[in-house]
């Protein structure tokens, strides 16, 4: 183990509580202790398989406005959204390598480009309603995809109070910001999936129960390994704070 510095040791000793468990303090380097981890890379190949899948059956029978909603949607949530929180999880195949506010800034720029993508992705559902004179929201898959596009929206508002969380750290603590958004995006994540999942069921699909069935499994690996990494990091958080409490 190489010696720390001892300018270093007596900064983070002089910082009050809330700066040192900051991620976003200039004295918190990468975790270099951790190891790559693999899992990432899995869900990025599930990703693309199952974007490719809905490329195909999208545009196999020509280019209609419908087309783009699922094509969309897939980019922005299995492909973007899962690297979004990829770029911040510990062990990540990519970013690992990153300093913190590296990995910082390239979550925020990809989660800035899921939700311009995803949000396209919503009005060109609305505007074929619209031009077919179809009612909105009324199937299950639907109504969980504006429940999705709502925490969206929010946990990125979410999001910009966790990139200025030190200058709120008169009102709260850092560490209970970016637990709150990272607890927040795992739930629109999740949300998101189960949007995806909704959609391989509705009547739209008529691709065969195979590819059916293929998909579903390709988006559940995705859900599963881009969401087990971070959630153990907040469980693991947040029973570090309860236990400092007491």
């Amino acid at each position: 183990m190489e010696p720390v510095d001892a300018r270093s040791t007596t900064n983070l000793t002089d910082m009050p509580p809330v700066e040192r468990t900051s991620e976003t303090s200039n004295l918190v380097p990468p975790n270099s202790a951790s190891s790559p981890s693999f899992l990432n890379l899995v869900s990025n190949v599930c990703a693309l398989l199952f974007n490719a899948i809905i490329l195909y059956c999208c545009f196999k029978d020509g280019v209609t406005l419908f087309s783009f909603h699922p094509s969309l949607m897939s980019l922005g949530w299995i492909i973007l959204m899962s690297s979004a929180i990829n770029a911040i999880t510990p062990g990540d195949f990519a970013t690992e390598w990153m300093p913190i506010r590296l990995r910082s800034a390239r979550h925020w720029v990809i989660q800035m480009l899921a939700g311009i993508i995803i949000l396209t992705g919503f009005f060109v559902i609305l505007s074929n309603k619209i031009i077919n004179e179809k009612s909105h929201f009324v199937t299950l898959h639907a109504k969980f995809g504006l429940a999705s596009l709502i925490f969206m929206c929010l946990t990125s508002l979410g999001g910009v109070t966790a990139l200025y969380s030190l200058k709120l750290k008169d009102y709260i603590a850092p560490i209970y910001t970016k637990l709150l958004h990272a607890s927040a995006g795992l739930l629109t994540f999740t949300l998101g999936i189960i949007t995806i999942l909704l959609g391989t069921l509705s009547h739209w699909w008529s691709y065969g129960e195979i590819l059916r069935y293929t998909s579903m499994i390709l988006v559940l690996l995705v859900m599963l390994f881009t969401l087990l990494r971070p959630s153990l990091k907040v469980y693991f958080r947040l029973k570090e704070r309860f236990e400092n409490m007491n």
